[in-house]
């Protein structure tokens, strides 16, 4: 297997459809597929179609945004996923963006970290088969065990940028998933972690093969645009030394997206012809980190999708 995970399309790409890309992964010899959760199909779903039709492929889901469900729902779906393919599965939750859960969810946003560590304590314990009893800040759960217990554990990771976040999830998860690392700063930033056991560092990557015409550069600069609406992504890349990439409310995105410094774009997304492409990744994966690559294409699209994947995994 090839050590890219690679993230199904999460935009007008409906169940069916991706589980035919997860499987056509796996036969490219890809090392892991990611089911994605924003406005189209549930991430925890489209993984179960997976674990359960494929064989060698690990399956994660990234990311489910972890107050959608309660701590013991996102328990037991990890469990049934791991149930249907052990040793393959990974629970990837994070606490999303204030729009998606006030708005989309109808759900309090205050107090991120503290929902992420009660959330974090109440899965762990019920997916080592112990009877649920914390009263935390947040989240609450007592007397709750499961019937069945997973005969492998599924690993749970967190999404994770800012410091506290990224602190909690080397004590209470088995990993954590990043977004938008300037791959300069990637080593520095390994150098300040120092897990007590076997833990995975991953990110997802925006990868599009250069075209005459500047099409996938443009894609991707008005994606990262739209992710500087979002607080923490803006003290997250502000971190790095990447100052100023912040915009008016009204201000056009198309805009924003032009004025961002090519040094940036081409530090935090892979943009070349497909050797390029492949090189950079490698040298991500060399440093510690895996690689989930998220294709910078045009809404439903699949073919462009399926067309990179291709190309990648050569």
């Amino acid at each position: 297997m090839n050590g890219l995970g690679i993230l199904l399309p999460f935009r007008a790409c409906g169940a069916k459809d991706a589980v035919r890309l997860g499987l056509e992964a796996e036969r490219l010899g890809y090392s892991s597929v990611w089911t994605p959760e924003v406005s189209t199909f549930d991430a925890i779903s489209v993984a179960a179609a997976l674990a359960a039709t494929t064989e060698q492929i690990s399956v994660g889901t990234a990311i489910v945004p972890l107050d959608s469900r309660t701590p013991v729902s996102l328990a037991m779906s990890a469990a049934s996923l791991s149930d249907l393919a052990p040793g393959r599965v990974t629970l990837g939750i994070g606490v999303s963006t204030r729009t998606i859960m006030e708005q989309w969810h109808g759900r309090d946003f205050g107090r991120p970290l503290s929902r992420a560590k009660d959330t974090l304590a109440i899965i762990n314990e019920v997916l080592e088969g112990n009877r649920t009893n914390l009263a935390g800040v947040v989240h609450s759960s007592v007397g709750f065990r499961l019937d069945v217990v997973p005969s492998e554990r599924p690993k749970v990771f967190l999404a994770a940028l800012g410091e506290g976040m990224r602190k909690l999830a080397l004590e209470d998860a088995d990993g954590m998933i990043l977004n938008f690392l300037p791959r300069s700063k990637a080593q520095g930033l390994l150098q300040n972690q120092s897990p007590s056991k076997p833990f995975v560092i991953a990110c997802f990557v925006r990868v599009a093969v250069a075209d005459a015409r500047g099409a996938s550069e443009t894609r991707i600069r008005k994606e990262m645009a739209s992710y500087l609406r979002i607080e923490q992504y803006r003290n997250w890349i502000a971190s790095f030394g990447f100052g100023g990439l912040s915009y008016a409310p009204d201000e056009d995105l198309s805009s924003v997206a032009r004025r961002l410094p090519s040094e940036f774009v081409e530090d935090v997304a892979i943009l070349g012809n497909a050797e390029e492409c492949r090189e950079k990744l490698s040298k991500l994966a060399e440093l510690g980190i895996v690689p989930i690559v998220v294709p910078s294409i045009a809404a439903g699209d699949l073919e462009s999708y399926r067309g990179l994947m291709n190309v990648l995994a050569r």
